[in-house]
């Protein structure tokens, strides 16, 4: 989630888990599966969590233009970024009752920890309201369930893939990445995954595949 504010402690942590993804990693998750639904003209693509809205502007350029939607608690997107402006709205999205498109696709670098159990909720909320596919970035921890989150994975929702990345993606706060300057997106410490949740085929449990995607500059 996001936030334009800090704490004292914003160095370590922002207080709505606002961490920004350099694009890169959408480039990578696009290049593995594909734009298939979100391609057809009247599949949309919400950003949920959008930030500065990374998310939309790596899409676009992928022929998304005109159907991405971006939404959060804050307005802070980088609207020079953007050949066709895309719709915002502000919103919490784990109290909405449905999407902002009849037909949408859910991408998104959700919050992880500000709130016990946040980032269960956002997948829960994720497969409610997406119609074709849910695509997050999450830390590898996140899926070592244990016992209480376990059933979102093996029995509610398995997802259909999760992908690896090879190459630590550097994720700094929100509200801090501009003052880093050239040091932002260096020495990242944290190992991510994308995980892919087709909503139209539900994956069986035990049948979500793991792929680990090239490094940096490499197609394999």
């Amino acid at each position: 989630m996001r936030g334009d504010i800090s704490t004292g402690r914003a160095k370590n942590r922002h207080p709505l888990d606002w961490y920004v993804e350099q694009g890169w990693e959408w480039d990578q998750i696009v290049r593995e599966i594909g734009l298939a639904p979100e391609l057809e003209p009247d599949c949309h693509v919400w950003d949920p969590a959008c930030g500065y809205g990374h998310s939309g502007q790596r899409l676009e350029a992928y022929g998304l233009g005109g159907r991405i939607i971006l939404s959060d608690l804050v307005q802070n997107v980088e609207w020079d970024e953007f050949e066709t402006a895309p719709r915002f709205f502000a919103a919490d999205f784990l109290v909405l009752d449905r999407a902002p498109a009849p037909r949408c696709s859910i991408w998104t670098n959700p919050p992880y920890s500000y709130r016990a159990g946040i980032l269960e909720a956002f997948v829960r909320q994720a497969m409610r309201l997406a119609t074709d596919r849910v695509v997050m970035l999450v830390a590898h921890k996140w899926l070592a369930p244990g016992k209480n989150r376990s059933p979102l994975f093996r029995q509610d929702f398995p997802p259909e893939l999760v992908l690896i990345f090879s190459q630590r993606p550097s994720m700094p706060p929100g509200d801090r990445l501009h003052a880093l300057g050239n040091r932002a997106y260096r020495g990242g410490v944290i190992d991510y995954a994308a995980v892919v949740w087709d909503v139209r085929c539900p994956t069986k449990p035990g049948d979500t595949r793991t792929v680990w995607l090239p490094p940096l500059g490499r197609t394999r």
